[in-house]
Parts: structure tokens; C-alpha cells; sequence
């Protein structure tokens, strides 16, 4: 439960709705006790009307039942100036009272659900703000499928107890003590002998949740499992189709399907089992208080309409008991899915700002590797002993087979990850020694793997950054070579590129992400396999365009085309996590080494 006092814990600043609540509930519990009261002459005056001699004889009255007589009676006199008849006015004042009550009860639930429904907004948000935090790492060992289970699934969870069912259980803790208060006014002895059955409430309560707890988690990791198939399987849809993989991967769904049916279905069993349960417990309770009231009423210590008033009172308080055990049972849930949340969100950062970081100022070092070593976690050691120095305004080009750690050394440069000995310096400072998002302002990124959001082409070269009109994201479509095709789509900069992209081509989709990258004027640019699925014409287009744009940017480029390679300042090729050899195109052919070879070969990969 810790972590659902947390999530509570979070609604301090929307405070003023519960303030709201907690009084609106407690004037719902006294009209409804109130209401309660009514039943007394109601059943004894209105329904048995009886001469006066013959009148039914009530036992004497104290506290709390006294002081509502009193009003009740006070009120009786001012009604029944108005509609006439002392039936009349009771029965108005009853329906007066059920008119209040249900007003603070609408305004109860309402301002809860309003705490629960802010409270779960924020939560949601901090889920989210907490995966941006995040690193590449973290999102390698975890599926994409799992976060959204996690943002969709368990949040409507919590959403379940908090924003629908804590505002009804709320009302009930207010409620019942106020009723129990109402009767032992009422009758001591009867409240003493009914409240003796209400540990046998809680006996099943408790066996209940323990179980539930433990199925509940089963059940909602067998739904992100489910979750994870279904997206594998869409992403991968054009591979299952060619390969005829429907039968393996309806078999594979169909298992998990099943695993997360029969976890949902043991939970919902534990579930369901509970109100007969107490169903079966308050009937015997209810029998036995009957029992005792009968022998009472007989002996002349209690008229039909305070039993019924009574009665009535302890069914009031019955039905918030079972309330709050399905409460109890939905909470178990809740809380698992808060542990869940949790998880991400307590993740600490792999890559954050130091306390005392430093906006970078300038690239007059360049970049620079200092016997960097590095591995990825659980995987094998990619870097050892890296030295490299890429001067300020030259372009550097690594090559290398695959697995050298091309990409790596790009990821290293914006902190995607950090490393493990050594250090990276830009502009003279560690990255680690700089503020993150400082760092990264100054950086342009563009991958093999481009991504575009389902949004306008205009939106997806912004990425949000609102300083920038139109003029710039013109300008820099032209620069990535593609104003040509954007001003083709049927509403140019404002078409809607689809999911992924998917509406635009590989080569389209690559063009845009480099506009995206350029529109800020980075002073570091890196390319990695940022043009593979472009035409050589374009890609030379679009490496003069840069050059004439930016002509200050200092170049990172990974590429498996010799073109790219050559038109390169320095090349650098990696061998077994170093340095084999550096120098420009001509030099590097002259040593007659491994990019010779690679050359020759046509093999740059």
C-alpha cells in the first residue's frame, strides 16, 4: 500500500477538492441520519395512526436522538404551517432531508472524483516525464508494449479505486460512524449485540485480499505480455506475411492469450467470491439481530418504528461494509499497478546533469576521445583504449566492419550513454561535466533508424520548437533536398505523415529528419547512416547544402558509401574497439592498410 499513499501523496496540490468533499460528506451523514430518524413517526404516527389514549408508548429519548426529535420536531411545527396536518409536514421533511442528503452526496463524489482524476493526470504525466528521462539502455532490456500497458492498463486501475471508488468509500467512513453514533442513542444494548457480529465481516476480508494481491500482479503482467505479442506483431506484419509465419505467430498470441485469461480469470474468481461470502455471514448476523429485537419489542422496551428506524440504521451501515471490502479487493489491484508505475518511475536516470554542470559554450577544442572504454550492459566490451580527435569545423568519417562501434562513438558524443573509462571532451569540457540539455541543443542527429510522429511535416521538422516560423522550416527542407516533394504532398508542409511515416518513403522520411536536425544551426552535426536511402545525386546535394549552411558545424559521419567517405576531411577506421588508422582518403589508400582493403573490396561496412 506504500506506493498508493504515494500516488495520494501527489494530490496534496488539487487539496482543496478533498477539503470540499470531507464537508460535503459530513453533511451527507448527518441528513442522512436525519432521514433515518423520520422513520420513527413516520411508522408510528403516519402509518398506525392511533387514538390518543391507545397511543403506541415510546421509551424516553437521550442524546443524539433526542437533539434530532428536537429539531425534527421544530421543523414539523414550521411545515405544517405551510402544507397542513402533522402527516403531511413529516413526510415533507423526509423528503426535504433526502433532498439535502443526495445534494452533499453529488458534491462529495464529484469533488473526490475531481482529486482522483487530477491525482491519476499527474501521476500519468510523471510516468511519462520519467521515461523521457531515460536512456537507450534502459529501453533496450524492456518492451516498448510494457510502457503502454503499464500508462494505459494500470492507470485505469488506479483510476478505478481512486477516481470512482475512494469518493464512495470516503462517504462511508464518515457515514458510519456517524450512524453508530445515532444507535447506540438509540438502543445501546441492540447496537452492542449487532456490532459482536461485525469481526465475522472481516475474517474473509482478509484471507481474500492476500490472495487477491498476488493474482491481480500475475494478471497485469499476462496483460503486458499480451501487449508485447500484439506489437511485435504488427511492427514485424510485412515479415510474418512473407515468411507465412501465421500459424507461428497465432500460436505464440494464442499462448499468451491463454496465460493472461486464466490469471484475470483466478483474480476475477477471488473477486466474485467475496459477496456471497459476506452475503451468507450478514444474513446469519441479521437473523440473530431480529432474534434479539423481537424479544425486546414484545417486553415493551421498543416500538416497531424505532426497530425500523434502527434496521434501517445498521442496513446503512451493512452496505458500506461490503462496499468497502470490494474497495479493499480493488485496492490490492491498485496497488500493484502503483508498484508497477513505480518501478519507472523510481528509475534513476542513466545519464543526468551534475549538480554543479556547465552550459557549453563553444567547439574551439573540437571533440575529443581520452582512452575511452566502454560496454553496453550484459553485452561485450565495444571500446578499449579509444583515443580520436575531431577538430573544430572538419568532418570527420568513421568506417569500420560491423559491431567496430561506429555507432557507439556517435551515441557517446550527446550522452546517450556514458562511459566506462576515459572521457569524451567537447569544446575542452567532459560531457559529464556539462549540463545535458545544453550539450544537446548544440548537436544535429540523424540516424538510419528516422522517426517520424503521426503529425504534420511541419510539426515533425519543429520537434516543438516554436521559436522557429515558417521561413526556417522552408529553409531547412531545402537544405535536406526536400521542399521539392514536400510542396507535391496533397497539402505540402501541412500533410499528416502517418504513424511512423509511413505515408512518405524511407529516402523521404531520412530527407525530413535531416531538415529537423538542421533547423537550429547545430555547431555538431552527426550523420549516422543518415542518407542510406537516398540517391547518391541527393546526398551530394544535401552534403553542399550543409557545408553552405554550416559552415562552422564540426561533421560526425557513419556511412557505408565511399562517396561520403572520400568527400570527408579525416577517416577513421576501427578495428577491435581503437584507432587502426586515420588520415584523409589519398592517405589512407597510400598506407596500403585496412581501408585499402576495404576499398578494394567495396566492403566499408
Amino acid at each position: 500500500m506504500r506506493d498508493v499513499r504515494r500516488v495520494l501523496g501527489l494530490g496534496r496540490r488539487h487539496a482543496v477538492w478533498i477539503v470540499l468533499a470531507f464537508f460535503s460528506m459530513v453533511l451527507a451523514a448527518a441528513a442522512t441520519v436525519f432521514a433515518f430518524n423520520l422513520v420513527r413517526p413516520i411508522y408510528d404516527q403516519v402509518l398506525r395512526p392511533a387514538p390518543a389514549e391507545e397511543a403506541t408508548p415510546r421509551h424516553p429519548t437521550t442524546g443524539v436522538v433526542e437533539a434530532l426529535d428536537s429539531f425534527a420536531g421544530r421543523a414539523e411545527e414550521w411545515l405544517a404551517a405551510r402544507v397542513g396536518g402533522d402527516r403531511f409536514s413529516i413526510l415533507a421533511l423526509a423528503a426535504l432531508a433526502i433532498v439535502v442528503k443526495n445534494f452533499f452526496a453529488f458534491l462529495a463524489r464529484f469533488a473526490s472524483a475531481r482529486f482522483g482524476l487530477e491525482t491519476i493526470h499527474d501521476l500519468r504525466d510523471r510516468f511519462f516525464r520519467s521515461l523521457l528521462d531515460q536512456g537507450p539502455a534502459y529501453f533496450h532490456e524492456r518492451s516498448t508494449a510494457t510502457f503502454v500497458s503499464q500508462a494505459t492498463h494500470d492507470v485505469q486501475l488506479l483510476r478505478e479505486a481512486l477516481a470512482e471508488r475512494l469518493g464512495d468509500v470516503a462517504q462511508d467512513l464518515v457515514t458510519v460512524p456517524v450512524i453508530l453514533v445515532y444507535l447506540l442513542s438509540l438502543d445501546p444494548r441492540l447496537t452492542l449485540a449487532t456490532a459482536m457480529a461485525a469481526p465475522l465481516f472481516f475474517l474473509p476480508v482478509v484471507h481474500l485480499s492476500r490472495r487477491l494481491r498476488t493474482r491481480a500482479r500475475q494478471a497485469q503482467e499476462r496483460t503486458g505480455d499480451l501487449a508485447v505479442v500484439i506489437d511485435e506483431t504488427v511492427r514485424g506484419m510485412r515479415m510474418v506475411q512473407n515468411y507465412g509465419m501465421k500459424a507461428f505467430v497465432v500460436e505464440r498470441f494464442g499462448r499468451a492469450n491463454r496465460r493472461q485469461f486464466l490469471a484475470s480469470l483466478w483474480a476475477r474468481a477471488i473477486q466474485v467470491a467475496n459477496g456471497p461470502v459476506m452475503e451468507i455471514v450478514g444474513t446469519v448476523a441479521a437473523l440473530a439481530v431480529v432474534a434479539y429485537a423481537a424479544s425486546r419489542i414484545t417486553a415493551g422496551e421498543m416500538t416497531l418504528g424505532d426497530f425500523s428506524a434502527f434496521v434501517l440504521g445498521a442496513y446503512a451501515i451493512y452496505n458500506p461494509l461490503k462496499r468497502l471490502n470490494k474497495f479493499n479487493l480493488v485496492l490490492q489491484q491498485a496497488s500493484v499497478a502503483a508498484a508497477r508505475l513505480y518501478e519507472v518511475i523510481d528509475a534513476p536516470a542513466a545519464v543526468g546533469s551534475r549538480p554543479n554542470a556547465r552550459p557549453l559554450d563553444g567547439l574551439s577544442d573540437g571533440i575529443r576521445f581520452m582512452n575511452v572504454g566502454f560496454a553496453y550492459p550484459r553485452g561485450r566490451r565495444v571500446l578499449r583504449g579509444f583515443d580520436l580527435h575531431l577538430p573544430h569545423r572538419a568532418t570527420l568519417a568513421l568506417v569500420g566492419v560491423s559491431g567496430a562501434g561506429k555507432s557507439t562513438v556517435a551515441q557517446l558524443i550527446p550522452r546517450f550513454f556514458d562511459v566506462d573509462d576515459g572521457g569524451v571532451r567537447v569544446g575542452g569540457e567532459d560531457v559529464r561535466d556539462l549540463e545535458v540539455e545544453s550539450l544537446r541543443q548544440h548537436i544535429g542527429l540523424v540516424t538510419q533508424e528516422t522517426l517520424l510522429f503521426n503529425d504534420t511535416v511541419r510539426s515533425n521538422i519543429l520537434c516543438g520548437r516554436t521559436a522557429f516560423g515558417d521561413d526556417a522550416v522552408e529553409a531547412a527542407a531545402r537544405i535536406a533536398d526536400a521542399e521539392t516533394f514536400v510542396r507535391s504532398l496533397p497539402e505540402g508542409f501541412d500533410t499528416i505523415v502517418g504513424e511512423g511515416g509511413i505515408k512518405v518513403s524511407g529516402g523521404q522520411r531520412q530527407r525530413l529528419a535531416i531538415a529537423r536536425s538542421v533547423l537550429a544551426g547545430p555547431s555538431i552535426v552527426i550523420l549516422d547512416e543518415a542518407t542510406s536511402a537516398i540517391d547518391p545525386e541527393s546526398e551530394e546535394r544535401i552534403h553542399e547544402a550543409l557545408r553552405a549552411f554550416l559552415p562552422d558545424a564540426t561533421v560526425l559521419v557513419v556511412s557505408h558509401r565511399l562517396a561520403t567517405i572520400m568527400r570527408a576531411d579525416i577517416i577513421a577506421v576501427l578495428e577491435n574497439g581503437r584507432v587502426a588508422e586515420l588520415g584523409n582518403h589519398a592517405e589512407l589508400l597510400a598506407a596500403n592498410g585496412a581501408y585499402h582493403r576495404m576499398v578494394q573490396t567495396h566492403d566499408l561496412s
